[in-house]
């Protein structure tokens, strides 16, 4: 082996762009193999909801099977004699070409922009453009449970933006260089994080207490140690939820208190987010936060996100919405 060469090519990876690096990995990948071993979404969810059918429009478990449409089993509600399949009343409810789904997830797993998904699926900017966006619906509310031991609180702030708006801006256009002068809204997110890397995060009305523990309750255990900046909204929200809080003056130079509470992991995790909607996408919309937000939760719960991983969580957390629902 040519060590040398070797290790020059280990060391170009780092500098490979996303697209560069899905080359790659399709490259290593046998094609045969990935199409073994990666079931088609819509075939995973219709496999999941045949083990407990239920009617969406109901909620009735008193239903039969009627035929099938476009290779998709159909059942009849013997209550309100309706019909449906298993995504009707899903956010991936009558969008076409499933067979292409897992290859458009797996760009996905590697941040792929639109025009690149578009050109590797055959399909238009309009229809990849829809797949993304369908697809993180199902993904925005996938908040981490339970974040315990020592919690990370800050919150962080994104440009106001009408990318990729036609109709008049309620504001005027901010041009580059000149952004002091443009009056531009900041959007506060909130981003909570444990040291297992779980996070909760929220687009914020205000950064009052009360509009932090609507996104925070239900997701911390009561063992907490919460550690944030601070300010009277943390302290009035560690009294509200009866958690003790370690408080930073980072003004001051206090960054870390007895050798442990820090805000560093959350820190890094504003930095990276917003090195990705940045530098990856060049900026997104305003009004499609929530889902590019939901979108960075999942990249990061593990350090290797396969299109298949991403394909059997949306179809898992599809099903255990349709099970909380009834």
């Amino acid at each position: 082996m040519q060590y040398a060469l070797f290790k020059s090519f280990l060391d170009a990876i780092s500098t490979l762009t996303s697209h560069q690096k899905n080359i790659l990995n399709k490259a290593l990948s046998p094609e045969v193999e990935t199409k073994t071993h990666q079931p088609n979404p819509s075939t995973t969810i219709q496999q999941k909801f045949s083990e407990h059918p239920r009617c969406p429009h109901c909620e009735s478990d008193q239903i039969k099977r009627w035929g099938s449409s476009d290779g998709k089993q159909r059942y009849r509600c013997k209550s309100c004699h309706k019909t449906f399949n298993a995504l009707t009343a899903t956010p991936l409810a009558r969008l076409r070409h499933p067979e292409k789904w897992q290859t458009y997830l797996n760009g996905m797993s590697h941040s792929t922009t639109l025009r690149v998904a578009a050109s590797e699926c055959g399909v238009t900017l309009r229809t990849s453009f829809r797949w993304r966006h369908r697809f993180l619906v199902v993904l925005e509310d996938d908040q981490g449970n339970d974040l315990g031991d020592i919690v990370e609180l800050d919150e962080t702030f994104l440009r106001e933006s009408f990318k990729g708006q036609r109709s008049e801006l309620p504001r005027p256009a901010r041009q580059r260089g000149n952004d002091k002068k443009t009056d531009c809204r900041k959007i506060p997110v909130l981003v909570a994080r444990d040291h297992s890397s779980r996070t909760v995060d929220g687009i914020l009305a205000n950064e009052s207490a009360s509009e932090m523990q609507q996104h925070l309750e239900g997701h911390l255990s009561s063992k907490v140690i919460l550690c944030a900046e601070a300010s009277l909204a943390h302290e009035k929200l560690a009294r509200d939820m009866e958690l003790p809080l370690k408080e930073l003056v980072t003004s001051a130079g206090q960054h870390v208190i007895e050798g442990v509470f820090h805000i560093q992991h959350v820190n890094a995790y504003h930095s990276h987010l917003k090195g990705w909607i940045h530098g990856v996408f060049h900026g997104i919309a305003t009004k499609y936060l929530k889902h590019y937000l939901g979108w960075r939760r999942v990249l990061t719960e593990a350090t290797e996100l396969t299109g298949e991983r991403l394909s059997e969580k949306i179809a898992g957390h599809w099903f255990k919405q349709q099970i909380k629902a009834t």
